[in-house]
C-alpha cells in the first residue's frame, strides 16, 4: 500500500515503531540513506530538522552541497557544522558524533540513517577484529540522545525511498581501501557467492541475539556502582574478584570509561584492572594509577599535589576536607580533637616524610601512625595534620601530640575534620 510521498505504509510503520516521542534532528550526510530517513520522518508528521557535519575531506564539498539540496527539496531547517580535520574511520566517526551531539538542542534526539546492511557489515567487521558480545551486537537501535530508525530497513529499500531526491553518493562507499567499504563491496559479496542471500540476515540475526546477551550482562554490571571523589573514581573490589568473568570485566570497563571518557576499554587494560583487584599490586593503565585501597579499586592520577598550608581560622575547605573550628559535639572521635585554645592559631597542612609526633613513648613517625590507623597508601600524600606555630599537634584520624592534650581545667577548642564522601559517578 502506498503512503505519502510514494513511501510504502509498511516502511513508514517500521520506522515509526523505532521512534521516540521527542523532536528529532536527522544527521543528513548528503547520501541516499539519510535523505530517505528525512523524507520518512516528514511523512510521519514528525518535528525534524537537519544537521550536516563537514569534515573538510576531498568529497565533503559535494556531500554538503547534496545535503543542502535535499534539505531545500524537503523544506527542512538545515545547519552545517564544520569540524577539525581527522583521518581514519574511528577518529572521523568520533568527531562526527561529538559534533552532532553538540548541535542537538535540549530535548532533541539525533536520528541517523544506518540501515540493516550497515548492521550486517558492522557485525562482520567487529567479528574480524575479535570483539566480544558488545561489539558483535552491532549498532544499537537507540541510546540516550540517539536513535537509528532504519536498522530494520535494507539499503535497497532506503535508496528506493530516496528516489527523486538530489542526494550524492559518497565515493568512500566504494573505495576498497576504506575498511567498511571493503566489507561492503568485497567481503560480503564473496560470502554471498558461496552462501547465497542468507549472509546479511544471518549476520543481523547473530547481532540481535548477542545484543540480548550483552544487555543482560550490562544490567548485572550496572548493579555495581562506580564511585567518584575527584580526582579519583572507584568500584568495590569484591565484585571484581567474585562475579563471573564476563560481568567483572564489564564492571572494570565501566570504571575505566568513567575515569577516561569516552574510552571504550581495551581487553588488556580491563584485565589490568582485574589483576589489581586480585593481587593488590598497583599498576599504570592509560596514564592513570590503578590501585587496591582497602575494599576499593581506585583509578586516579599517578601523583596528586596536596593543597598548601592554611590557617584554620573559624573553618576552611582544604582539598577534599572540611575543617570546622569551635562548636559543641557529642564527644570526640578520630576525626575531631580538643586542642588548647591558648596555642592558636592552628594551621592545616599535608604531612611530609620525616614528620614525627610526640607521644607518651617518644617521637613517632607520622608515616607509621598513618599505617596503623589504616589510611590507604594512595591517599597518604594528601593526608592532613594540624600544627601550632610549626609544632605538630594532631594527625587527623590518628593521634594527638602529648603536649596538645589539654589540662582538664584549660580552655579548649574543638576542631573537626570531615573528608568528602564517595558519591555515585552517575548521580
Amino acid at each position: 500500500m502506498a503512503a505519502a510521498g510514494g513511501l510504502s505504509r509498511d516502511l513508514l510503520d517500521r520506522v515509526a515503531a523505532r521512534l521516540p516521542d521527542a523532536p528529532l534532528v536527522v544527521a543528513l550526510s548528503g547520501g541516499a540513506d539519510s535523505a530517505a530517513l528525512a523524507r520518512c520522518l516528514l511523512a510521519l508528521g514528525r518535528a525534524v530538522r537537519a544537521v550536516t557535519v563537514d569534515h573538510g575531506l576531498p568529497a565533503s564539498g559535494d556531500l554538503v552541497e547534496g545535503a543542502r539540496r535535499v534539505a531545500a527539496e524537503l523544506g527542512l531547517d538545515h545547519e552545517v557544522v564544520e569540524v577539525p580535520p581527522a583521518s581514519g574511520e574511528g577518529p572521523l566517526r568520533d568527531v562526527r558524533l561529538e559534533a552532532l551531539e553538540a548541535a542537538a538542542r535540549p530535548g532533541e534526539v539525533v536520528a541517523t540513517g544506518h540501515t540493516a546492511d550497515d548492521q550486517a557489515e558492522t557485525v562482520l567487521g567487529n567479528l574480524l577484529r575479535g570483539a566480544g558480545a558488545a561489539g558483535l551486537s552491532g549498532i544499537p537501535g537507540s541510546r540516550t540522545g540517539w536513535v537509528r530508525p532504519f536498522l530494520g530497513v535494507t539499503r535497497e529499500e532506503a535508496r528506493a525511498a530516496a528516489d527523486g531526491l538530489p542526494f550524492v553518493d559518497d565515493p568512500d562507499n566504494v573505495d576498497p581501501d576504506v575498511r567498511r567499504s571493503w566489507l561492503r563491496t568485497r567481503a560480503i559479496p564473496f560470502l554471498e557467492d558461496r552462501e547465497g542471500d542468507r549472509v546479511r540476515p544471518a549476520l543481523r540475526r547473530a547481532g540481535g541475539l548477542l545484543a540480548a546477551d550483552d544487555a543482560l550482562l550490562e544490567r548485572r554490571a550496572a548493579a555495581v556502582p562506580v564511585l567518584r571523589r575527584d580526582p579519583f573514581v572507584a568500584v568495590a573490589a569484591a565484585p571484581l574478584t567474585t562475579l563471573p568473568g564476563p560481568v567483572a570485566a564489564r564492571v572494570a570497563r565501566r570504571l575505566l570509561r568513567t575515569a577516561v571518557p569516552p574510552y571504550a576499554g581495551a581487553a588488556d587494560d580491563v584485565d589490568g584492572v582485574l589483576q589489581v583487584a586480585r593481587s593488590g599490586r598497583s599498576r599504570s593503565v592509560l596514564g592513570r594509577l590503578v590501585s587496591r585501597e582497602g575494599g576499593l579499586v581506585v583509578v586516579g592520577p599517578e601523583a596528586t599535589e596536596p593543597p598548601g598550608p592554611a590557617d584554620l581560622g573559624t573553618g576552611i575547605r582544604w582539598g577534599r576536607w572540611t575543617f570546622t573550628v569551635g562548636g559543641d559535639g557529642p564527644g570526640l572521635s578520630r576525626r575531631s580533637a580538643l586542642l588548647p585554645a591558648d596555642r592558636r592559631p592552628f594551621r592545616v597542612r599535608a604531612w611530609a616524610p620525616g614528620d614525627r609526633l610526640d607521644t607518651e613513648i617518644g617521637s613517632k613517625p607520622v608515616a607509621e601512625i598513618l599505617r596503623e590507623v589504616g589510611v590507604p597508601a594512595r591517599f597518604r600524600p594528601e593526608w592532613p595534620v594540624v600544627d601550632a606555630d610549626g609544632t605538630m599537634a594532631w594527625v587527623v584520624g590518628g593521634r594527638l601530640a602529648t603536649w596538645a592534650r589539654p589540662d582538664p581545667t584549660a580552655t579548649t577548642i574543638r576542631i573537626t575534620a570531615r573528608e568528602a564522601r564517595w558519591t555515585s559517578a552517575t548521580s
